[in-house]
């Protein structure tokens, strides 16, 4: 379950716009009868240690936890989307398959062939409406496409336009269960319009991610930082690549014990965009 959060939490980031004299339309979403073939690589590094009594330390040791626990993830995602004819109404359908989704051991995560099934409009993110899944367990089934859903929703991106230079900044809420407890996060991220040519748009990244937990059976202290830069096809309106490097740091305090957690991603996404003939 965590894989896949993670996994979808990666997966999924769109941004779209159009140019003229320099001024960037900034909007999102797709186009009708366009195809998107997207792959995502990424890697994350987690230590974490743990501090308290002997008697927690030793429970620990017999269940084969090892302090500090390094934990390494690495998903490799494949994706084809592709959408239809326009109607009268603006809208239009849109498939998502998972064409492939491995982890570091090559172990499938999502079942290739997966189909997800949607409409959508020029400048809105897709409304997903139903999964497909041979051979998969319905309880997955649900939660793959309940997460695909949720992720969906927090891309919308605010339509501005914007000259080089200029930025704009977003801020989404991240939760973070580590056990049994939820971490509240705000991840507050600033994208800065670098230069722009003939094809391509190109914007710095910069995240700054905040505490918000607010539980007094804890003592909570964490931060973290990203910086990427992404590349914009102008013509098709969607991203063609997208690189963002994470750091982050946890401190979590309870009477009888403690956790520091300390962690280090890279996130890689690639687009080939293609009209549908």
């Amino acid at each position: 379950m965590k894989k896949i959060f993670l996994l979808l939490f990666s997966s999924l980031t769109f941004l779209s716009y159009s140019q003229s004299n320099q001024v960037i339309d900034f909007k999102s979403g797709y186009s009708p009868e366009t195809s998107y073939h997207q792959t995502t690589i990424n890697s994350s590094d987690y230590e974490a240690t743990y501090s308290g009594s002997e008697k927690l330390l030793e429970n620990l040791e017999k269940n084969g936890v090892s302090n500090p626990t390094k934990i390494k993830n690495i998903f490799n995602i494949e994706t084809l989307s592709k959408t239809g004819k326009i109607d009268k109404n603006g809208n239009f359908p849109i498939t998502i398959e998972y064409v492939k989704s491995t982890d570091a051991n090559g172990k499938t995560i999502i079942p290739n062939g997966t189909l997800l099934y949607g409409k959508t409009s020029l400048f809105n993110m897709p409304e997903m409406d139903s999964i497909v899944a041979k051979g998969m367990d319905e309880n997955l089934k649900n939660t793959i496409f309940q997460m695909v859903k949720s992720t969906f929703s927090q891309l919308v991106m605010p339509q501005k336009k914007l000259k080089i230079g200029e930025s704009f900044v977003q801020e989404s809420p991240l939760v973070i269960p580590i056990a049994g407890i939820s971490i509240e996060m705000l991840i507050t991220t600033t994208y800065s319009l670098k230069s722009v040519n003939s094809k391509n748009a190109f914007f710095d990244i910069t995240q700054i991610y905040t505490m918000k937990m607010s539980d007094s059976r804890f003592e909570t202290k964490g931060a973290g930082t990203g910086k990427g830069a992404l590349i914009y096809d102008i013509s098709n309106h969607f991203i063609t690549e997208n690189n963002l490097a994470m750091d982050f740091y946890l401190d979590l305090k309870h009477t009888d014990f403690a956790l520091q957690l300390k962690s280090k991603s890279d996130f890689k996404q690639t687009a080939i965009i293609a009209k549908i003939k």
